[in-house]
């Protein structure tokens, strides 16, 4: 079916523009009002289904009208099962290789500069599903990826507070969501989610602490209350549900 914009036109409309510093109070209250329990989130209309649990959504493309896609049909990827998580209790912890350890609270998080711009996250497996022969993993069509405007503090910013030791080299970004993978290679039991950022990318501006999308806080299914959002990677870098006993953010000494 032919539409307004197709795949080539969404992604070339990819635009990084700096917006309003999100307002503490009003961002905190509708945080806290996001619901936390797996069982309980929201709807996607019309989205499809390419597994129950983990969760994995997909996009239908050929439906594409709009630069920006809409919270509720922005494709969902999941590893493993969304976890229980409230921005009242929630933290984040950076230690590592770092001068001075930090744990920063949602509302730490929302006292320090913000930023919002437009940009793309797309799953590395999309388009598998066309793959001959089939490959493992979610099959993906054209669907696994979409296009919002995030709102967050950059990394850099939260780095730079912690101090980075000489000689560091990466930073580990680690999320809340836990399971043992079953397929090969097969882990020695559960494990979390994790990705690690050369630190001259984690540096970067456009790499978020991101704690809106599309000008709302979060959805649980989106990372609520807080993920990283690492522009120009593929999305598995923009690690989800960020906390400390589930979402590290370690600077790797050499």
């Amino acid at each position: 079916m032919a539409t307004e914009f197709d795949r080539r036109t969404f992604l070339a409309k990819v635009a990084v523009a700096v917006g309003a510093t999100a307002v503490p109070g009003q961002v905190r209250a509708e945080a806290q009002a996001q619901p936390t329990d797996s069982t309980s989130i929201g709807n996607f209309p019309g989205l499809l289904t390419r597994e129950h649990e983990p969760k994995n959504l997909e996009y239908p493309f050929p439906t594409l009208s709009s630069t920006v896609v809409p919270t509720n049909q922005f494709f969902v990827r999941g590893h493993f099962p969304i976890p229980r998580l409230d921005a009242v209790t929630w933290s984040l912890k950076v230690d590592g290789a770092v001068n001075k350890p930090l744990s920063l609270s949602y509302e730490d998080l929302l006292k320090l500069p913000s930023k919002t711009f437009t940009a793309t996250i797309e799953c590395a497996g999309n388009g598998r599903g066309f793959l001959v022969p089939r490959a493992n993993g979610v099959l993906w069509e054209f669907g696994g990826v979409g296009n919002a405007e995030w709102t967050g503090v950059p990394l850099a910013t939260v780095l730079e507070r912690a101090g980075i030791k000489e000689g560091a080299v990466e930073v580990i970004l680690q999320g809340a969501d836990s399971g043992a993978v079953n397929s090969d290679p097969k882990s020695p039991g559960p494990v979390h989610f994790e990705r690690s950022l050369p630190l001259e990318k984690a540096r970067r501006p456009e790499v978020l602490l991101a704690y809106q999308m599309n000008g709302k806080p979060l959805t649980p299914e989106h990372g609520s209350p807080v993920r990283a959002l690492v522009a120009g990677w593929y999305g598995m870098a923009s690690v989800k549900w960020l906390k400390r006993t589930g979402g590290a953010m370690t600077a790797a000494p050499r």
